[in-house]
């Protein structure tokens, strides 16, 4: 594997050094924008040396019995251990992550949590590194990890780091007390300490044109995708809302990066970095104002373009025409629902003969391959609504699409903390336990006849009991950090979390009962 741009740092001329960990595999890490910058950023730092740790693939739970020469976890720049850097990391984007934190710190020797490492500084005996973590889940709700972390970055980090570096290179220069560093680190207004349970507010960066796109961007030249993509970032947040949406409600305000950085960036990238394609990011990168003239300038650089989800309503045909230009495979598109009840309830007041239009107009284009995100499981839903998503994707099929041309992804809604629907745990109970397994069979029966349709939800009772285990670390309190452990450590399966249940007398089903009773464990 060649890799362009990596930052490899003489550790004897640094202050400190940061293991920057994507709790997966490196496909999946090197998709995400937010590794591309936090590199790019702690590096920006001469006297800090940032390096990539990724997940092994085909690991087994727990890392105590993972016998696999293979699975000894090294930074991809100087093959540091993890327990070698001072701090540790972590960028957390998913809940069904959390098990893999764990087998991470067990097969690097740290102990899993901060009161053990806290034990550790004070016996003055070689220091575990300080943990730290940040990301969309952590913001929503940190707690089931909070017997885990050292501190959280909630929010936007970049507004912190410039106080936190400093803090820490005392801490390290003048071998401050660890006790001293966490209450310093606490009285950053975006930085949670569990420990102390500090009252925190959620970091903001108001101007995204002050978080410097990196120009020199890790790119592989492998078949994996994203890796041979350049990333820009063209707005964060989202302007509409949906009532499930973490990005609407945990990164609003929702900010553009201006026109002309966007168009600097870009020629900056062409001149120094060697890609194929440009990725804008964002979570709704069609409602910048200038989205149209961004991708004209892209295609005129004679790079391909590729966009995550975009909105049905800003498809036109002047739109559609321009992605066609810039070779864009398969555009994206999120109904949710097959009712326009239900899908104006969420906030996307998109009606049903609208998608059918922009679907037909993409027909007629050279992009011959949609992707249809929908959910299930949403409040006020019932039985006859799955009915209307199976029609509803039957009358696109009749568009006259080619085979496996409409990729169908339908997954279950999972309620999330600081949302308007985090109380929403009905299809959760006991005595909803199989309605999703129900529906997920009548939906497989009826769309897999379709030649046009490509299931993409094929082990949909896998895809159930995660999405259970999601629902309880996203809105779980500080004793989920226990039962997490504990189930880690009898295997990280769904037979684990049973048993771990009943030894700590933990009943789930009571545990949301208790959530949709006004039970809110988590406020920012």
């Amino acid at each position: 594997m060649i890799t362009e741009n990596i930052i490899v740092k003489d550790w004897r001329k640094i202050d400190f050094s940061f293991g920057l960990i994507y709790p997966n595999i490196y496909k999946l890490g090197m998709s995400s924008y937010t590794i591309r910058l936090l590199y790019f950023l702690i590096n920006s730092y001469e006297n800090i040396a940032c390096e990539r740790i990724f997940l092994p693939e085909n690991i087994r739970f727990p890392a105590s019995k993972d016998y696999s020469s293979r699975n000894n976890i090294r930074s991809l720049e100087n093959k540091i251990l993890p327990n070698e850097f001072d701090i540790i990391g972590f960028s957390l984007h998913f809940e069904n992550d959390f098990k893999n934190i764990l087998w991470i710190l067990e097969k690097s020797d740290i102990p899993f949590t901060s009161r053990e490492r806290l034990i550790l500084a004070k016996d003055d005996k070689e220091p575990a590194p300080i943990i730290i973590g940040g990301g969309p889940v952590v913001t929503s709700n940190p707690l089931p990890l909070s017997k885990i972390f050292d501190m959280f970055f909630i929010g936007d980090s970049e507004p912190n780091f410039d106080l936190f570096f400093k803090i820490f290179h005392d801490f390290k220069k003048n071998k401050i007390d660890f006790k001293e560093l966490l209450e310093k680190a606490a009285k950053i207004s975006g930085i949670f300490v569990p420990s102390l349970n500090n009252m925190v507010e959620r970091g903001i960066l108001k101007d995204l044109n002050k978080s410097p796109i990196p120009i020199f961007q890790l790119i592989s030249k492998t078949s994996n995708i994203f890796e041979n993509n350049f990333f820009i970032e063209i707005n964060r947040g989202c302007p509409f809302q949906c009532k499930f949406c973490i990005s609407s409600f945990h990164n609003f305000p929702f900010r553009n990066r201006s026109y002309e950085n966007i168009l600097r960036v870009i020629e900056q990238g062409v001149k120094y970095s060697n890609f194929d394609t440009i990725s804008l990011m964002g979570s709704c990168v069609s409602s910048h104002p200038k989205f149209k003239d961004i991708c004209k300038f892209i295609i005129s650089k004679e790079k391909r373009l590729t966009i995550p989800s975009i909105r049905v309503e800003h498809l036109t045909s002047d739109i559609i025409d321009i992605l066609e230009k810039g070779d864009v495979k398969t555009i994206t598109i999120a109904p949710e629902a097959g009712t326009e009840d239900l899908r104006y309830e969420l906030g996307k007041r998109i009606s049903n003969d609208k998608i059918y239009s922009v679907l037909a107009q993409i027909k007629e284009s050279k992009i011959k391959n949609v992707k249809l995100y929908f959910l299930i499981g949403l409040p006020n839903e019932k039985d006859e609504n799955i009915n209307d998503i199976i029609d509803l994707i039957k009358n696109f099929s009749n568009i006259g699409f080619d085979t496996n041309s409409l990729r169908v992804n339908i997954n279950p809604f999972i309620p999330k903390l600081n949302t308007p629907y985090e109380k929403e745990v009905d299809f959760y109970l006991k005595e909803n336990s199989n309605k999703f397994n129900k529906y997920y069979h009548k939906l497989t029966q009826e769309l897999k006849k379709i030649p046009s349709i490509k299931i993409k939800f094929i082990n949909f009772k896998e895809i159930v009991k995660n999405a259970r285990l999601q629902t309880l670390f996203s809105l779980g309190d500080q004793n989920i950090s226990e039962l997490l452990i504990n189930y880690y450590l009898n295997g990280a399966n769904f037979g684990s979390l049973r048993k771990v249940q009943k030894e700590l007398n933990f009943s789930m089903n009571n545990y949301l009962i208790k959530i949709k009773d006004c039970y809110s464990p988590w406020r920012i």
